[in-house]
C-alpha cells in the first residue's frame, strides 16, 4: 500500500507554545526534550512541530488509555484530552498503569492528568470526566484534530465513529481481550479509497458481548496494543510513515505475532459483513427475551445435589440461588454455602447472559471444583 503523504495528515492548529518561542517553533527546553525524535530520520523538526500544535483526546483512561496517554504525552503531543467517568479500583491496576494504589477510589482522569504533567509538564491536560454518549460525542471531540478510541463497549464505539464521521476526524482505535488484540485507524476523510469508519468492518451495533471482566485480559498485551495505538496516532498526526488506514492489524500475544487484513469501505447502500478473524469484543451475547429462563431447583438442604450460584447483576434475581459477585470469587471470598460444598459435588452458576457465569465457572475449577457448570438465565 502507497505511504501516506504528510500533506494528507489531519490539519493541525497554529503551533503556538507556552513561554516565549515564536509561534510554530519549540521551545529549546522542549527540543532539548525531544531530540531522539528530532534525530530520527523520516521524522525530525517538522513533524515535532506537528505535534507540538496538535490536540487529540482519548476515549478512556484504562488499560489501553494508560499507554496511549503516557506515550502521546512523553512524544511531545500539545494538548491531550481524557474522556473517562469512571474511578479507579484495585482490580484495574493489573493493566492500567496510569494509576497507583494511592488512586483506588479517585476518579480516572484526575489520576491520568496528574501522572501525564508530571511526565511532560508542557503538555495542556484536558479532562473530560463524563461518559461519552451519541448525544455528547459531537460536542466533546469537536474540539480535537485526532480521536483514540481505547473504549471497551459497543455503545460507546459507534458513538465515537459516527461523530467523528460527521466531523470528519480520523480515529485510531484498539481493542484487547484475553490473549488478542486488533488495531486500525478508520477515517471517512482519507484518501485512497480508504475511508473507511468502524461499521463499514464490523456491521451495525450489536449487543454487548464480553469483556475483560468476564473473560479477562493478559496485562502486558494492553501494553502492546496501546503503544502500537500511540505509533498510529503519531504517524497520522505527522504524516510520517504509513499509517494502518485500510488495515486491521491483529496481534496474538500467544504467539506474539502480528497479522494485517486489507479492508474495504463497504458497497454504497449495503451492510457491512464483519471482518475476519472477528474482534476479540464481537462475541455477541445472546438476546434478552422478556422472561427468564428459570434454572433447576437446588436440592433440599442437606442432601446432596446440585449448588446453584448466582453470579448476576441483580441480588437475588434467582430465588434459591446463592448470590456472589464475580469480583469475590476472582479474590478468593467464596461464600459459606460453596466451602460446605463437595468438590466433586455439581454446582451450577448462572447469570443473566451467561458471560459472567462462564468466568465463575473456569474460577470455580481452578479452585478444585471437578463439576462445574455454567448457564444463562436469559435466552
Amino acid at each position: 500500500m502507497e505511504q501516506l503523504p504528510p500533506q494528507t495528515a489531519p490539519e493541525t492548529a497554529p503551533a503556538v507554545r507556552t513561554g516565549s518561542a515564536p509561534v510554530g517553533r519549540l521551545a529549546p527546553a522542549e527540543r532539548r526534550r525531544t531530540a531522539r525524535h528530532l534525530l530520527l530520520d523520516g521524522f525530525g523538526l517538522a513533524a515535532q512541530e506537528r505535534l507540538a500544535a496538535s490536540r487529540v483526546v482519548v476515549v478512556g483512561a484504562g488499560g489501553l488509555g494508560s499507554p496511549v496517554l503516557q506515550y502521546l504525552a512523553a512524544a511531545g503531543v500539545g494538548t491531550l484530552g481524557i474522556i473517562d467517568d469512571d474511578v479507579v479500583e484495585a482490580s484495574n491496576l493489573q493493566r492500567q498503569v496510569l494509576h497507583s494504589v494511592a488512586d483506588v477510589g479517585r476518579a480516572k482522569t484526575a489520576s491520568a492528568a496528574d501522572v501525564l504533567r508530571g511526565l511532560a509538564p508542557q503538555v495542556e491536560v484536558i479532562a473530560h470526566g463524563e461518559r461519552l454518549t451519541r448525544d455528547n460525542a459531537a460536542a466533546i471531540l469537536g474540539g480535537y484534530h485526532l480521536v483514540v478510541d481505547g473504549s471497551d463497549t459497543y455503545q460507546t464505539r459507534y458513538a465515537v465513529s459516527d461523530a467523528a464521521a460527521s466531523l470528519g476526524l480520523p480515529v485510531v482505535w484498539g481493542t484487547v481481550l484475553g490473549w488478542d488484540g486488533q488495531v486500525s485507524v478508520f477515517w471517512s476523510a482519507a484518501p485512497g479509497g480508504r475511508a473507511i469508519t468502524y461499521p463499514d468492518v464490523y456491521g451495525p451495533q450489536p449487543p454487548e458481548g464480553e469483556s475483560c471482566s468476564t473473560v479477562g485480559v493478559l496485562s502486558p498485551a494492553c501494553g502492546v496494543v496501546g503503544s502500537t495505538m500511540a505509533v498510529e496516532a503519531v504517524k497520522v498526526l505527522t504524516g510520517t510513515g504509513d499509517p494502518a488506514l485500510g488495515r486491521l492489524l491483529v496481534y496474538d500475544a500467544r504467539t506474539s505475532a502480528w497479522d494485517a487484513i486489507e479492508l474495504a469501505p463497504a458497497p454504497s447502500g449495503s451492510a457491512a459483513e464483519p471482518a475476519e478473524p472477528a474482534e476479540p469484543t464481537a462475541l455477541a451475547a445472546p438476546t434478552a427475551s422478556a422472561e427468564p429462563t428459570a434454572p433447576p431447583a437446588p436440592a433440599p438442604s442437606g442432601s446432596p445435589g446440585v449448588l446453584l450460584l448466582d453470579v448476576g447483576l441483580r441480588p437475588g434475581a434467582v430465588p434459591g440461588a446463592v448470590f456472589v459477585r464475580l469480583e469475590d470469587l476472582a479474590a478468593g471470598d467464596l461464600p459459606p454455602e460453596l466451602l460446605d460444598h463437595p468438590v466433586d459435588g455439581p454446582v451450577l452458576v448462572v447469570c443473566e447472559r451467561g458471560l459472567r457465569s462462564r468466568g465463575a465457572e473456569q474460577l470455580l475449577r481452578a479452585e478444585g471444583w471437578r463439576d462445574v457448570t455454567s448457564r444463562a438465565i436469559l435466552g
